[in-house]
């Protein structure tokens, strides 16, 4: 069976999405590139969005995303955890890290309304 690459030839993740054309939003449709533009690729657990292509043809909407394989186990083949993924303290100590140094750029980067 053949497997997704990117065009320089590494390995890859193709998902493929349909919907009506009125249903093609939120979580089923966005939540990858939502997650990609909130979290990256937290240092390569998880799997960075190389690339959208979006389509509609006929009242349906087609959506195809391209995503870096990672070599982590996955931790849920559902979008809801069902079960506890057991990870190490020092994978919530990062992720805290990670969180403030986000909120510090975001607010360092938001424009600040002057005072008149």
């Amino acid at each position: 069976m053949p497997r997704a690459c990117t065009a320089a030839g590494e390995p890859a993740w193709l998902r493929l999405v349909a919907a009506l054309e009125n249903k093609a939003s939120e979580k089923l449709w966005d939540g990858a590139l939502d997650a990609q533009h909130a979290f990256g690729d937290l240092d390569g657990h998880r799997a960075a969005l190389l690339g959208v292509h979006d389509a509609v043809v006929d009242g349906t909407a087609y959506r195809a995303e391209l995503s870096a394989r990672v070599d982590q186990p996955v931790l849920s083949d559902d979008p809801i955890l069902q079960h506890d993924p057991q990870l190490p303290d020092s994978w919530w100590t990062d992720r805290q890290g990670r969180w403030r140094r986000w909120r510090r750029s975001a607010v360092i980067a938001s424009p600040c309304a002057s005072s008149t």
